[in-house]
């Protein structure tokens, strides 16, 4: 398809080296655009599993292109067990076929589901023999893939319990359990256990004792980076909450921290995790109300217990969510048919509460948060009426009947970076004769965008709306951060390690496929264009096409967006020997022509693709002199661009700058700058050409080789 008008997407090259892959391939996945979660509606629920195949579901997950994820087990404990799966793709209106992953298990237990940034799926469960349990296995779903890898043991853990598993960059799985290495021998090594596979098909790093003692409910959470932090109940005298992080990049764990003790056990231990390091653990006493502890980004000091602003002696509460920013929401019944939220701010101040839903409610799945900040909810009713209520864009809808379930159903919802949410439950069909649940598997979801909708501009990870950045270290490896509705940039996603020979340069949809594309030079010259799956971070081993070669003559490659006006993200080059800025425009067929010289002397200019800068739906650029002074050029929609307009100074302090798009959501393209010092700046355009004073957003980005 060749798409609608472009509006300029600001984007720039500075500094970024990558590889270019081996084999070409051409068949790529369009997949439909986001839309608000509010805008979609809920879908009818179905039953994913037959009624004779008592079946029950162990939860459901969404990758990060989007694509929805649920697992099953099949049969009762009288005779063996089967584990099944089933996917649903971004803004597909149906699941696939489901896919048996493994079989003849004795009993299963412990099945536990977790997402990678690679777009994989990682399920592991216990499988048990005759008389105890047999260890631990995985399989994967790898992206894209329509197969789950045989069933693997987790050879470190033999006689684990309570295992669960993080996701960590790359393919980076780490298992964490309770029990004992070698029961019956030594008892005294009871207690927490901590074990990594880096890649898939590698081996199971030896186990690591985190802690020891009796451990009586346990869970963990990967930050961005992949620090890692494990909570655990543990039995001295008193019931004792204990953390302990393994920081990003480090084999060892911190010594256990007892963040709350009590004279009664808890319940629903939960660990959350933001992409810059945030932490929160959360946990059910006997009151109804959902103490929490809070570990600010940045530091290793957990504050002290909190609770929601909710009604103790009344209602009940679902688990508090951390969000992307480090902010705090949750949900509450605090009477019989009335339902608020409030939103605890970093500083920990929480805001007045609100009422979302005046509906009585009896049991709550959920909420949960995606990577843009939407959120989903959904609760069931005495009378056995399932509701939902959609956070989007900081809006709350109304809340919607979705339909009916049984009394005893117990479901779980998942968001998508997008906002799309899913659920699935079990709906309870009757009882063995040993008087186990026999269930059937139902699902429901938010409906399918309406197709043909550009990406948008510079959105890259999530399929969210809001423009990424790309951030290169000096190894060569890729991290795309999203942005997001506070006008920051948060979440990762995992763009492989390319060489550092080579360079980067973020683009639109050259190929018409729906998704933005990403330009490549290789060390010899070769310009190649690589295409991933929309919502998906561009890696090493997404589709790509080779162009041709001789780009070695060319350096500061820029994308500002259509600067011939036919719909069509076009390509700015300075030909390195001469300073000379050459168009080349992007064609139908999702090549590049060359049109001719647009400008000279820009050899010592730094370059940068801003975006519309004016509102006139041209895409403009921005130049930098080599002593700091800032001058835009406005595209004429001609394939030319304007002399040039000084519009600001003092910019030699800048390692890198960064035409974002519209970060701020205001409909106006702003610019990112990174201080030599590692301090992220963002500056708002005006709309008229100018750009507003500089707000920080972040900090510690000094280590990057560019961003872009």
């Amino acid at each position: 398809m060749r798409r609608t008008k472009i509006i300029a997407i600001a984007l720039t090259l500075t500094l970024t080296p990558v590889l270019v892959g081996a084999g070409v391939t051409t068949a790529l996945v369009v997949v439909a655009p986001a839309a608000s979660a509010a805008e979609r509606g809920w879908e009818a629920p179905a039953p994913l599993t037959a009624e004779n195949g008592a079946n029950s579901g162990a939860g459901v997950k969404v990758t990060s292109d989007g694509t929805a994820v649920t697992v099953w087990t099949r049969g009762t404990r009288e005779s063996p067990q089967e584990l099944w799966g089933a996917t649903r793709p971004a803004d597909a209106t149906a699941w696939s076929a489901p896919v048996r992953i493994a079989a003849d298990q004795k009993y299963l237990s412990d099945v536990y589901l977790v997402t990678g940034r690679d777009g994989s799926a990682t399920v592991s469960w216990n499988r048990f023999t005759t008389e105890r349990f047999d260890g631990h296995s995985t399989s994967t779903l790898l992206a894209g893939a329509g197969a789950w890898t045989a069933p693997a043991p987790i050879t470190s853990a033999p006689f684990a319990n309570d295992l669960k598993l993080v996701s960590g960059p790359g393919s980076r799985l780490t298992a964490v359990w309770n029990g004992n290495p070698t029961p019956g021998e030594d008892e005294t090594d009871v207690g927490v256990y901590a074990s990594d596979l880096v890649a898939p098909g590698a081996a199971w790093s030896d186990a690591v004792q985190v802690s020891g003692g009796d451990v009586y409910e346990l869970a963990a959470s990967a930050a961005g980076d992949g620090a890692v932090t494990v909570a655990w109940q543990a039995d001295f005298g008193t019931q004792a909450l204990r953390v302990s992080t393994r920081a990003a990049g480090s084999a060892d764990w911190s010594a256990p921290e007892t963040i709350r003790t009590s004279d009664s056990s808890v319940s629903d231990l939960d660990v959350q995790t933001t992409p810059d390091g945030a932490a929160m653990v959360t946990w059910s006493e006997i009151s109804p109300t959902r103490p929490f502890a809070y570990r600010p980004a940045g530091s290793t000091t957990w504050g002290g217990t909190e609770y929601l602003p909710a009604d103790p002696r009344r209602g009940t509460t679902s688990p508090p969510q951390l969000e992307p920013d480090g902010r705090v929401t949750a949900l509450w019944r605090s009477d019989i048919a009335l339902i608020q939220t409030a939103t605890r701010e970093v500083n920990g101040t929480w805001s007045q509460p609100r009422t979302v839903a005046e509906k009585s409610m009896f049991k709550f799945w959920g909420p949960s948060i995606g990577h843009d900040g939407s959120l989903a909810a959904l609760w069931t009713t005495l009378e056995g009426e399932l509701w939902a209520v959609v956070r989007s864009e900081g809006t709350w809808g109304d809340p919607v009947h979705v339909g009916q379930v049984d009394l005893h159903a117990q479901g779980s919802v998942a968001t998508g970076a997008d906002g799309r949410a899913v659920a699935v439950w079990n709906k309870e069909l009757g009882l063995t004769d040993d008087y186990d649940y026999i269930n059937q598997v139902w699902t429901t979801a938010t409906g399918a965008a309406k197709p043909g909708v550009p990406a948008a501009r510079r959105d890259y990870v999530g399929n969210d709306g809001f423009p990424d950045l790309y951030a290169r270290r000096t190894d060569g490896s890729l991290l795309v951060y999203q942005g997001n509705s506070a006008g920051k940039v948060s979440a990762t996603a995992d763009g492989g390690t390319w060489p550092t020979t080579s360079t980067l340069v973020p683009f639109g949809d050259l190929n018409g496929d729906g998704a933005n594309d990403t330009l490549v030079t290789d060390e010899a010259g070769n310009l190649y264009r690589y295409s991933p799956q929309r919502g998906t971070a561009v890696t090493p081993r997404s589709p790509f096409a080779k162009f041709g070669g001789g780009w070695t003559a060319f350096d500061g490659l820029t994308y500002s967006g259509d600067l011939t006006d036919d719909g069509i993200p076009d390509l700015v080059a300075r030909q390195t020997a001469t300073g000379d800025l050459y168009l080349f425009a992007g064609t139908e067929t999702g090549g590049l022509t060359r049109t001719g010289r647009i400008g000279t002397s820009w050899k010592t200019l730094t370059i940068v693709g801003a975006g519309d800068l004016n509102g006139d739906k041209h895409a403009d650029i921005v130049a930098r002199t080599t002593n700091g002074d800032l001058y835009r050029y406005y595209g004429t929609g001609k394939g030319t661009i304007s002399s040039g307009t000084k519009i600001g100074s003092g910019w030699g302090g800048m390692a890198d700058f960064v035409g974002i798009g519209d970060l701020t959501g205001d409909g106006k393209d702003d610019i990112l700058g990174r201080t030599t010092t590692g301090d992220l700046y963002r500056y708002a355009g005006n709309g008229t050409g100018g750009i507003g004073s500089g707000a920080k957003i972040g900090t510690g980005w000094k280590s990057f080789a560019g961003i872009q």
